[in-house]
């Protein structure tokens, strides 16, 4: 049974690689003109060329796949970035399933976000079923919302079937991933903590979630993948144990926070630097409790979470071994990192 995977070189689709290559699967990868494959060093692939807004390529790429996992995606969050977003998050993937439905897949399992479902506070995680409010956001979890409902809608015989990971962290990420946020505490650059919270998970435990769904998921359906909610102080204090360096103890003040966010919306309108992670709506989000809940997937598809100490020991090897944190200072791993029934 040949498996297509989309977004093989990200964090998600690298561990999901890595781990269908485990369970004795060559899986075929899409990899667009350009793209860099250390992620995927050592894993056998079929490597095939293409792009999820080609619809020539990716009919190519189809031929023979009984299984898609759509995990292509680009992450940004300011204005500056919202064309490229819709044309690979939303037409993107409307390419990936009008070609899995012509080719005559099976099944195709979508990645699409937490963002896309809304949050709540700890006391009562937001669910599958919670709304979304109406107002606000960022022009990404925009982006990833129009992609879900897309997903979601009639494509004849493909089953379809829609998880939405939370943040994610481990091995196998780049600079534009959120394990990035585990790096910048490493390397003492970040010393304030937002006052908000989320939910955090392991990209090992995204990538076993993904088997599930697509061996388990009932199609239509949408599936949190999760593990701990976190105020963001307590899950980079974390970072900071992991690492042996001293935890963010500032509390990010609003007003620096309102500041930094107009800078950057100035400059991402003036410049064509990445300012993704600096403007009023991701920041703002900062200060927001968006915590969700996992217990459906746990429920459906026997998913089992671990505590995210053990994204955050794989993200720092893999930024060591990459050359990205110093060599010489050996992590001090503490905690525990084995399942305690998350959700």
């Amino acid at each position: 049974m040949r498996t297509l995977v989309t977004g093989a070189t990200g964090l998600i689709g690298a561990n999901l690689v890595r781990r269908l290559a485990r369970d004795g699967t060559r899986p075929r990868v899409l990899l667009p003109a350009g793209t860099e494959r250390h992620a995927l060093a050592g894993v056998d692939v079929e490597a095939v060329p293409g792009d999820v807004r080609d619809a020539h390529s990716l009919a190519k790429a189809m031929v023979g796949v009984s299984r898609v996992y759509h995990a292509a995606g680009h992450i940004r969050f300011d204005d500056a970035g919202r064309l490229l977003l819709w044309s690979i998050n939303v037409e993107g993937t409307r390419q990936v399933l009008q070609a899995a439905r012509s080719a005559g897949v099976e099944r195709l399992v979508h990645v699409s976000s937490s963002v896309a479902v809304g949050a709540g506070p700890l006391y009562e995680p937001a669910t599958e079923e919670s709304d979304f409010p109406t107002a606000g956001g960022t022009p990404y979890a925009e982006s990833k919302r129009a992609s879900e409902k897309l997903a979601a809608g009639d494509w004849g015989d493909l089953d379809v079937v829609i998880t939405n990971p939370t943040f994610v962290v481990g091995a196998y990420g780049t600079g534009a991933s959120s394990a990035e946020v585990v790096r910048l505490v490493a390397s003492g650059l970040l010393r304030a903590y937002p006052p908000g919270g989320t939910n955090f998970v392991t990209a090992e435990d995204v990538a076993d979630g993904l088997v599930l769904a697509m061996e388990r998921g009932t199609s239509g359906e949408r599936y949190i993948l999760g593990g701990e909610n976190l105020t963001y102080r307590a899950f980079l204090t974390q970072v900071a144990e992991e690492c042996g360096t001293a935890g963010p103890a500032v509390r990010l003040p609003g007003w620096a926070a309102r500041g930094l966010g107009r800078a950057g919306d100035v400059l991402g309108r003036l410049t064509s630097a990445r300012l993704g992670w600096v403007n009023t709506p991701f920041l703002a989000g900062l200060f927001e409790a968006a915590y969700v809940s996992s217990s459906k997937a746990e429920r459906a598809l026997g998913y089992q979470p671990r505590p995210i100490r053990r994204g955050i020991r794989e993200a720092l090897r893999w930024y060591q071994e990459q050359g990205r944190l110093r060599r010489d200072r050996p992590l001090t791993p503490r905690g525990l990192v084995e399942p305690g029934g998350l959700g």
